[in-house]
């Protein structure tokens, strides 16, 4: 799954669920509610596990981070490590300890690590529709449907709601070649805190790293 596909999905889902626009089912209202909720948190952080599957066969399963303060974020994902504190952007490979840094630009509409463009451009990019509820993990839970506008190598994102919180707990973007992307979302913190330098690479913590100044 590339590194593209995994920012937009978290990002989509955290950040901007509200711009998606309503087909039918009553869809508008929940995500504006859920989108409400996610606006007003200046911070948060969680935990998920993603897995993969594809024809109804598990492919891998993996676990990690993601941080969003404004315009910064931290994130690990397939063992790589994502830093942005808002002026540069650290993309470290832990396989090869090697760190590439590029220059922070809130202009680059294709830069799909930047949390404010994203977010502008959502609005005319998906459709949204309700599918159903169902009872998970002991609790209510609202499907509800993303599909492009535009030819993606997706066709769909499906959001699982709970109803009583409005948080989303999972969600599964399903590719054209039928691979399914499941993130189930754990330990989500909207009152986190973080200190100074948690959005910064920081090499003396990777002994012999190799550095990459793309700035």
């Amino acid at each position: 799954m590339k590194t593209r596909l995994f920012f937009t999905s978290i990002l989509l889902c955290f950040c901007c669920i509200g711009f998606a626009q309503n087909t039918d089912g009553g869809a508008t209202e929940l995500m504006r509610a859920v989108s409400s909720k996610y606006q007003g948190f200046s911070a948060m952080k969680f935990h998920y596990t993603l897995k993969v599957t594809k024809d109804s066969k598990t492919l891998s399963s993996s676990q990690g981070d993601f941080a969003l303060n404004g315009s910064k974020y931290r994130a690990t994902y397939n063992g790589q490590e994502f830093y942005c504190d808002g002026e540069s952007i650290w993309n470290y490979q832990k396989s090869t300890n090697e760190v590439s840094i590029y220059e922070y630009d809130p202009e680059d509409d294709e830069n799909m690590m930047n949390p404010q463009r994203l977010l502008k451009n959502w609005e005319k990019q998906f459709r949204a529709k309700f599918i159903r509820d169902e009872f998970i993990n002991n609790a209510s839970v609202s499907l509800v449907d993303l599909t492009p506008k535009a030819a993606q190598s997706f066709y769909r994102i499906r959001l699982f709601i709970n109803k009583s919180n409005k948080q989303i707990v999972r969600i599964a973007l399903y590719e054209k070649d039928n691979t399914i992307y499941t993130y189930y979302i754990e330990q989500f913190n909207s009152n986190a805190t973080f200190p100074d330098n948690y959005f910064t690479f920081d090499k003396s913590k990777y002994p012999g790293v190799e550095v990459n100044d793309m700035r």
